[in-house]
C-alpha cells in the first residue's frame, strides 16, 4: 500500500509592498506536482537558510528572520501545500500566510495555490496549541496526531500533561544547520525537550513503554473534560427547565408576541394621544393666554438682561475716567512740587540771585552767551484745569447713565415678577379647566405606559433566555466535540495495543536504518552502530559527539535525520511527509572542516583516521548522500525531502530549483532579488 503524506509544500512567497520573492518546489514540466527533491544552491548569505527558516514561520515558529533586507522588503510570508486525504484522487491545495512582527499570533488558511489563493480567507488560526482553532492543531490533524497529550514528566504516574504541538515534531522534519554538529541532535543537553522528542517518537512508532502511556494519558484527560463538560451541560439544561425554558423555537415563539403586545400598546398610546389633543380645543383661549403670558416673560426676561449686561460694561469705564482724574491731578501735584531747572543761586558766588536767569533775544542773562537755536524764555507750566473739567463733566454724565440703567432694570424685574405670576395664573386656570375632562386619558396613558415597560421587561428576560439557551447549545456542541476527539482517542489507543513494539525493537530498527544509511553514504570502517534509549546514536562504540571529527558529526546527524522520517514515512504514522536540511555538506569539504574546541580525552588515533578518510571521500560522499536521497525517494511516491546546499555535487543538478549567485550580473542575487547592490549605487550617483 502506497503512503500518503499528511501534506507536500508546493511553494514559498515573500510579500513585500513593492515585490514579491518566490521560490517553488513543483515540477517544471507538471506545476500540479510536486518534486520529490528539492535543492536551494548558491553562495553564502544570499537567503537559502531563510527560505527554510520561512517555511518553518509559516508552519508556527515563534521568531522569522529578521535581516535588514527582509524587514526592509516583506511585510508577510505565503506557503503554498497540497493536502491529501484517504481516498482523494487529487490533492487539495492551499496557502497558509502568516504576517511578519514579533506581536503577530495569528495565521491564516486561503484556497488554492500562490496564483489562484481565495480573495479572503477560510479560516483564522490562533497560536495556542491546545485551541481547536489553532495553526498547531490543524497541522495535527493533517497527520492524524490530534488530541494527543504529552506527559511533562513520564516517570511519574500523576504527571501533568500538555497538548501536543505541531511544534513538537519539529525536530523531525527540520535538520538545522546547528544541530548537525553541536553535540545535541536529539536534545539530550536539554532535558524537557528530550523527554517531548521521545515522546513524539513513540506515537509515531507505536512503541509500547509502559502502562502510563501517552495515548492513556491523552484518553483520561479527554474523558476528564467531557465529564466537566457533561456537569455544566446538565446543570444549565437543569435551571433553563426549572425556568420554563426549553427550546429556543419556543422563547422567539414568546418574544414574537410579546414585540407584537408592545406595538399593540403603543398604537393604543398614540389613540389617546390623538383623543387628548381632539378633547383640548375648547381650551384654545386659555392656552393663548397662558402662552401669550409666558412670551411676555420672555421678553422682559430678555430685556432685563440686556440692561444688566450694559450695567456691567459701564462699570469699568467709570472706574476708567476717575483714574484719568487722578492721573491730571499727580500730574499738577508734580509740576508744583518738582522744578529742578529753576536757578535761584548764583553758581560763582553762591549769592542768592534777584531774578531767575531767562534768555532774552537768544542771549542767556546769566552767562551772556548767544544761543543758535530758538528758546523760549523759561518753562511755562501747563495747565491741566481745562482738561480736569471736561473729565470730570463726562464721569458726572456716566454716573447719570449708569444710575437711569440700574433703575431700568430694578423697574424690569418687578415688571418680570408680575409677568411670571401672570404665567403660573393661566397656567394654573388652564390646568383647572383640562384636568376634568383629560386627566382621564392621562391615568389611561400611565396605565398603557406600565404596561408596555412590564412586556419590555418580559421581553427582555426572554433574550437573556434565549442566550442561555444558545451558551447552552455552544457547550453541548463542545461536549460534541469532546466526545468525538474522546472516541477518536480511544480507537487510537485500542490501534496502538494491537499494534504497539517494544520500544527496544524500535530502537534496534531505527539503529539498523542508521547503519545501512551510513553505509550507504560510504562512512569509514562503519560498524558498531546503535540508538541508545534517548534516541542519542553512537557508530564504531562511540557516541556522535565523540567520534573525533566534525565531518562524521554531520554525516551520523544527517543518517539519523533521515533514519527517522524513512522508518516513519514508511509506515504511515504520523510523520507530516516532508523533511528539510540546511547545509548537508558542513564539515565535508575540505578547508571547511570544523575542529572540534572540546576534544574526547578517550578518543584515540582511530577518530583523526576516520576523519581524514572522509576528508578524503568528502566529494565522493556527498555524491552518495544525493544518490541514497533519490534512491529512496524513487521507491516512496509522495515523501518530499527539501536540502539547502552551497554546491551540490552535479548529480544533482535536475533537482536544483534555484540557485543564487551573489552576482548583480548573473540573477537572481539571492532569495531578496533586488538588494544586489545596483539600488545602492543608483540611488548614490
Amino acid at each position: 500500500m502506497t503512503n500518503l503524506p499528511a501534506f507536500n509544500i508546493r511553494a514559498l512567497r515573500l510579500v513585500g509592498p513593492k515585490h514579491s520573492y518566490r521560490v517553488d518546489f513543483t515540477d517544471p514540466h507538471d506545476k500540479e506536482l510536486v518534486r520529490p527533491l528539492s535543492i536551494i544552491a548558491g553562495e553564502i548569505s544570499t537567503g537559502k537558510t531563510t527560505v527554510l527558516e520561512f517555511v518553518d514561520w509559516c508552519l508556527g515558529a515563534k521568531e522569522h528572520p529578521e535581516h535588514d533586507e527582509v524587514m526592509a522588503n516583506v511585510r508577510s510570508a505565503q506557503l503554498a501545500i497540497d493536502v491529501t486525504g484517504p481516498g482523494d484522487a487529487n490533492p487539495a491545495q492551499y496557502v497558509v500566510e502568516r504576517a511578519l512582527g514579533t506581536k503577530t499570533t495569528n495565521a491564516y488558511l486561503y484556497t488554492g495555490d500562490l496564483d489562484t489563493m481565495s480573495g479572503t480567507p477560510v479560516r483564522s488560526f490562533t497560536s495556542d496549541p491546545a485551541d481547536a482553532d489553532s495553526l498547531s492543531h490543524y497541522l495535527l490533524q493533517l497527520c492524524g496526531l490530534s488530541g494527543l497529550r504529552l506527559d511533562q514528566a513520564p516517570s511519574q504516574a500523576d504527571s501533568k500533561t500538555n497538548a501536543l504541538s505541531f511544534r513538537d515534531l519539529q525536530p523531525l522534519w527540520f535538520l538545522t544547520n546547528r544541530r548537525l554538529d553541536n553535540g545535541d541532535l536529539a536534545y539530550e543537553r536539554q532535558p524537557p525537550r528530550s523527554i517531548k522528542l521521545n515522546q513524539v517518537v513513540n506515537i509515531l512508532f507505536g512503541v509500547s513503554d509502559n502502562e502510563q502511556s501517552t495515548l492513556s494519558r491523552a484518553v483520561e484527560e479527554l474523558g476528564a473534560e467531557e465529564r466537566e463538560l457533561a456537569r455544566a451541560v446538565q446543570t444549565l439544561r437543569t435551571f433553563m427547565t426549572d425556568a420554563g425554558f426549553t427550546t429556543i423555537e419556543e422563547i422567539d415563539s414568546k418574544s414574537d408576541r410579546l414585540r407584537i403586545r408592545v406595538a399593540e400598546l403603543n398604537a393604543q398610546k398614540r389613540a389617546i394621544d390623538g383623543n387628548i389633543s381632539a378633547r383640548g380645543d375648547f381650551t384654545v383661549e386659555l392656552r393663548a393666554n397662558y402662552a401669550g403670558s409666558e412670551k411676555q416673560a420672555q421678553l422682559i426676561q430678555a430685556e432685563l438682561r440686556d440692561r444688566d449686561t450694559l450695567a456691567r460694561r459701564l462699570e469699568p469705564l467709570r472706574a476708567q475716567y476717575a483714574d484719568e482724574i487722578r492721573r491730571l491731578d499727580l500730574v499738577a501735584e508734580s509740576l508744583n512740587l518738582f522744578d529742578s531747572l529753576t536757578v535761584v543761586t548764583c553758581p560763582a558766588c553762591q549769592s542768592k540771585l534777584q531774578s531767575p536767569p531767562k534768555v532774552v533775544e537768544n542771549e542767556c542773562s546769566l552767562c551772556d552767551s548767544h544761543l543758535t537755536t530758538n528758546v523760549t524764555n523759561g518753562q511755562s507750566v501747563p495747565d491741566l484745569s481745562t482738561e480736569r473739567r471736561s473729565l470730570v463733566r463726562r464721569l458726572n454724565q456716566l454716573l447719570e447713565f449708569a444710575q437711569e440703567v440700574r433703575a431700568e432694570g430694578d423697574k424690569l424685574r418687578r415688571n418680570l415678577g408680575a409677568a411670571n405670576a401672570a404665567v403660573r395664573e393661566a397656567q394654573s386656570a388652564l390646568d383647572r379647566v383640562s384636568g376634568d375632562i383629560i386627566s382621564p386619558f392621562l391615568m389611561e396613558r400611565d396605565e398603557i405606559q406600565q404596561s408596555v415597560a412590564d412586556t419590555r421587561v418580559e421581553l427582555k428576560t426572554m433574550l437573556r433566555a434565549r442566550q442561555m439557551l444558545l451558551q447552552l447549545q455552544q457547550k453541548e456542541l463542545e461536549l460534541l466535540h469532546t466526545s468525538a476527539a474522546l472516541k477518536e482517542a480511544r480507537a487510537r489507543k485500542a490501534r496502538y495495543l494491537k499494534n504497539a513494539t517494544p520500544r527496544d525493537t524500535t530502537l534496534t530498527r531505527i539503529g539498523e536504518r542508521l547503519f545501512n544509511i551510513l553505509e550507504d553514504f560510504g562512512y569509514p570502517k562503519v560498524n558498531l552502530v546503535h540508538v541508545e534509549r534517548n534516541l542519542v546514536p553512537f557508530v564504531r562504540g562511540r557516541r556522535y559527539d565523540k567520534v573525533g571529527s566534525s565531518g562524521a558529526m554531520t554525516l551520523i546527524a544527517l543518517a539519523w535525520e533521515l533514519a527517522l522520517f524513512e522508518l516513519a514515512f514508511e509506515e504511515g504514522s504520523g510523520h507530516p511527509g516532508f523533511l528539510i536540511v540546511d547545509s548537508p555538506q558542513k564539515n565535508l569539504v575540505p578547508g571547511a572542516i570544523t575542529v572540534p574546541t572540546m576534544p574526547d580525552p578517550g578518543a584515540d588515533d582511530d577518530g583523526a583516521e576516520i576523519g581524514l578518510l572522509i576528508t578524503a571521500r568528502s566529494r565522493n560522499i556527498v555524491e552518495n548522500i544525493y544518490r541514497h536521497v533519490v534512491s529512496w525517494l524513487a521507491k516512496n511516491a509522495g515523501a518530499q525531502i527539501i536540502f539547502v546546499d552551497n554546491q551540490p555535487p552535479s548529480v544533482a543538478d535536475l533537482h536544483v530549483v534555484v540557485r543564487y549567485s551573489q552576482s548583480p550580473d548573473d540573477p537572481p542575487y539571492g532569495l531578496i532579488e533586488n538588494e544586489d547592490g545596483h539600488t545602492s549605487e543608483a540611488e548614490n550617483r
